[in-house]
């Protein structure tokens, strides 16, 4: 997956990830990230290669970890 395809999925499913539309993608990279099904319980750790999207606004800004192999949603950061 390219950046751009990472930038295109989270573009794609902002709607439903409540991401509010005045946010704008400030940046992508690629990292390797944390990835564990369901945080609120123990379980399972796995690394994954994905691609950090970041969007901001005045308000705040949200990462969007998207897996670079499958396009998956990973996690969503935010901190407005």
């Amino acid at each position: 997956m390219t950046e751009d395809e990472a930038i295109a999925v989270v573009r794609r499913e902002r709607a439903q990830l409540d991401i509010d539309p005045d946010m704008e993608v400030a940046s992508a990279e690629q990292a390797i990230v944390e990835y564990m099904k369901d945080r609120t319980r123990p379980g399972v750790v796995e690394d994954r290669v994905a691609w950090i999207v970041e969007l901001s606004s005045n308000e705040g800004f949200v990462l969007v970890h998207v897996d670079d192999q499958t396009g998956e949603i990973l996690e969503v950061l935010r901190t407005a």
